[in-house]
């Protein structure tokens, strides 16, 4: 067996940057494997600009910790690139961190490299955390009903952050899935230099017309803070995006100039798999804003579902309300020492829907550290 970790962390998204930055912290010899060749996840590499689930209703952070420090760093020096942010009315706000409402709820705009740069500093100040990157998870040993080695590597607990439950898959844990009737797969990417105004829903009802027309799959537009910048959430396939931009160029008004930065581009899985745990969480738990004696994070996200059609259906939560997150959805039922956090915690197809959210992925991370290093002490 090759050198042994206290922990290891499978996935460097926002609930993998959350574990393995918590568990190096709290002294752990960590660990990150990822099949990427860089930190960042679907937060840093897939077109997303907002960063959801931080804060209740009313604008308010819902939990502190490293959930607060790592909105914090992505703002340092983000405020001075961007226009004083407004409301959908085009009222003025004054929130903190700059963070804008959309609809009924609050997100944080950030840029995707400045997501990637902070994780990267955070790792770099962490010499007992080692970093793999282009390693899938390929093989794990359990003996007793925990794991011993993953990868060839040996451990003292295992913490699944990617997305897709791939440690529970390798192990044979139990696993819920969701699938494309609410929660449809996407190619994000940010679009530069439109003009048009897409506040209204008649105004986008002419963009899409045209677009259906010409026979592309339904597209969701997303007005960010940089005034002539929005993220196109697109049903169709990564190859098909040259084509899209290039006819929204040529026929759509406000569209004439309209690029993106992004080079290449992928499908964004908004979930997928999630591990059973000695608790899971409910669609009946998020609306009724249930409370729990082990909770260890909050979210006031609304129920997001999309269908393959592209369209987006919402519930929320009682106004002013929030739901809580119990310890035993970050623990795998029969894996002794496997944890989850992000988009593989115990959940149901309807729960998963609002807690996918990165800021909840980041609250659930840091929280399945500080369960894993209990596990290895």
């Amino acid at each position: 067996m090759n050198e042994k970790f206290d922990i290891a962390v499978v996935g460097s998204g926002a609930a993998g940057i959350a574990a393995a930055v918590s568990a190096a912290r709290a002294g752990a010899k960590g660990l990150l494997l990822d099949k990427n060749s860089a930190v960042g996840g679907i937060g840093g590499f897939s077109g997303l600009t907002t960063l959801c689930g931080l804060y209740d209703d009313a604008g308010n952070f819902l939990n502190d910790g490293f959930v607060r420090e790592f909105a914090e760093a992505l703002h340092e020096d983000t405020a001075a690139q961007q226009r004083r942010p407004t409301d959908i009315c085009g009222a003025m706000l004054p929130r903190s961190l700059n963070q804008i409402k959309m609809g009924r709820v609050w997100v944080l705009p950030y840029r995707p490299e400045k997501f990637r740069a902070v994780a990267e500093k955070l790792f770099s100040s962490l010499p007992n955390l080692q970093t793999r990157w282009n390693s899938r998870v390929e093989n794990a040993v359990v003996e007793n009903g925990r794991i011993v080695s993953l990868n060839g590597f040996g451990v003292g607990a295992v913490i699944d952050c990617s997305g897709t439950a791939e440690v529970a898959r390798i192990v044979g844990a139990e696993c819920l899935e969701t699938d494309e009737t609410t929660q449809a797969s996407a190619v994000i990417f940010p679009l530069h230099h439109v003009t048009r105004d897409l506040k209204s829903a008649a105004d986008v009802v002419q963009i899409m017309l045209p677009l259906a027309r010409a026979g592309f799959a339904p597209l969701h537009f997303q007005s960010n803070f940089g005034g002539d910048f929005v993220t196109v959430k697109f049903a169709g396939q990564p190859e098909q995006v040259p084509q899209l931009i290039n006819f929204l160029r040529a026929n759509i008004r406000g569209f004439e100039n309209c690029s993106t930065p992004l080079k290449e581009f992928s499908v964004t899985r908004r979930a997928g798999r999630m591990i059973v745990g000695e608790y899971v969480l409910t669609g009946a738990d998020v609306l009724g804003a249930k409370k729990f004696p082990d909770a260890i994070a909050r979210c006031a996200w609304p129920i997001e579902q999309w269908n393959s059609a592209g369209e987006v259906k919402l519930r929320y939560l009682p106004p002013g309300e929030f739901y809580e997150i119990p310890a035993r959805s970050l623990r795998a039922a029969k894996i002794k020492n496997l944890f989850m956090a992000g988009k593989t915690i115990s959940a149901d197809a309807d729960a998963i829907a609002s807690a996918r959210v990165m800021g909840c992925c980041l609250a659930t991370g840091e929280a399945a550290a500080k369960l894993a290093t209990v596990v290895f002490e």
